[in-house]
């Protein structure tokens, strides 16, 4: 199997964050007003996309610093969205004043939007660069949660080793506990569907599958009928089924899988393997067809979730319901790499069905898409087999591109939306007002 894409798989979930509760401000000091006017002043000044000034300062942040931050926070965020917390305190008030005027500058809304993609783009910055934090040698007893203290551990991989534990980035958790907070609800906004569907199609990209996962299920909390999230989540179930993935379970845990399966008709994930949270085969792709499925009832037009719902039907070997659904998705007239999908899979259902001249024919409509791709040509060549043409299978072979460069759209499945993770994300930042 060839390398892939190191990637982090979730080891502790993060607490759910909502709106600030209502308690009283703790003892807000001139120390904590300046750390929230220099935050505000970069959430201000911060070009969205751009890894600026801005972006450094908030990726710099130690512990201590966003716990000086953060004792202010609430604070701030209550009187943003309108509420007026007692103010009896000269920090308080002084605070009280720094939030009235963020307010008055564009609104709540849009302010909020603002720092959540301030935190977005810093993650952005520390993912690309391979930035993490190191945590305190001692953590502070007695802290309540927060998002700006989050500290999750994710343990990382490498093609099936595992290299340890890190930090997750606590500015994911911190960008959704403030789209979070987005009125009149956050389901209303056109920007927190567009914002969760970029930034998870970033960490497709990228193979960040730990911050992924809490990513998604605070996505499907706020979004639980969004065609868009549905399709995410079904993808990344598809994804977590895949040989890279499942890479990480050895001959011997699949095997007890199998076992525990024919003894109860349960799939059950041994022990040692739960803390990574990654299932078997079986059970995901049970979990990506049902939500692929629910992707279709929302938007029937959702090409893309068909035609992987038909990869998965045919590697259940339901090659009939797949072979149906495949020529749904083609009569659609979709393009590019989810066309190439399309006929693909379509190839090898209809292989598996023994119409060959059929397989043939899609395998044929693929290459002409991509050509000199291996799948497709490796594809073509299996067909002039079993048809007995030697020479079209020595010329399926002979067109194959060998370079480093070739251009395989199954080379680049697993990436799903991140496959358009750039062109999603511009769409996102211009949703973002200019101040």
């Amino acid at each position: 199997m060839s390398r892939v894409t190191a990637f982090f798989v979730l080891a502790l979930v993060a607490m759910p964050v909502g709106a600030p509760s209502a308690a009283g401000p703790v003892d807000i000091t001139p120390a904590t007003v300046a750390a929230v006017e220099r935050w505000i002043a970069a959430v201000q000044h911060h070009v969205p996309g751009q890894g600026d000034a801005e972006v450094e300062m908030v990726s710099a942040l130690t512990f201590d610093e966003r716990r000086e931050l953060n004792a202010g926070m609430e604070f701030f965020l209550h009187v943003l969205l309108g509420n007026q917390p007692p103010t009896k305190t000269p920090g308080a008030k002084l605070l009280a004043s720094v939030a009235g005027a963020a307010r008055q500058v564009a609104g709540a809304t849009a302010f909020l939007k603002r720092a959540a993609v301030l935190h977005t783009d810093t993650a952005f910055k520390r993912e690309i660069d391979n930035i993490t934090d190191v945590a305190p040698p001692v953590r502070p007893s007695g802290l309540p949660y927060s998002p700006l203290l989050s500290q999750r551990s994710l343990i990382r991989n490498w093609d099936g080793e595992i290299l340890g534990n890190t930090l997750a980035d606590w500015n994911w958790t911190f960008a959704r506990s403030l789209v979070a907070l987005l009125a009149p609800k956050p389901s209303d906004d056109p920007f927190v569907g567009a914002w969760y569907h970029a930034t998870s199609a970033f960490m497709f990209q990228r193979g960040s599958y730990g911050e992924l996962l809490p990513h998604l299920e605070s996505a499907t909390a706020l979004l639980p009928e969004d065609a868009r999230i549905l399709f995410d989540r079904a993808c990344y179930a598809e994804i977590q089924g895949l040989p890279r993935i499942q890479v990480l379970l050895s001959d011997a845990d699949v095997l007890t899988m199998r076992t525990t399966r024919s003894r109860s008709n349960t799939i059950t994930t041994p022990a040692h393997l739960r803390q990574f949270g990654i299932p078997p085969e079986d059970e995901t792709n049970d979990e990506a067809e049902r939500l692929f499925r629910r992707t279709l009832s929302v938007d029937p037009s959702f090409v893309e979730a068909r035609v992987r719902l038909g990869r998965l039907l045919g590697v259940r070997k339901r090659h009939d319901e797949a072979a149906s659904e495949l020529a749904t998705a083609i009569a659609a007239k979709p393009t590019g790499a989810v066309l190439f999908y399309a006929h693909l899979f379509a190839g090898r259902s209809a292989q598996a069905l023994g119409k060959i001249a059929d397989a043939a024919e899609h395998y044929k409509a693929a290459d002409s898409l991509f050509p000199g791709a291996q799948s497709s040509g490796l594809a073509r060549s299996q067909t002039a087999v079993l048809e007995s043409d030697v020479a079209a299978a020595l010329a399926a072979i002979q067109h194959i591109d060998k370079s480093s460069t070739a251009r395989d759209p199954w080379r680049w499945y697993h990436l799903a939306a991140g496959r358009d993770a750039d062109a999603l994300l511009r769409e996102m930042w211009g949703q973002v007002s200019k101040q």
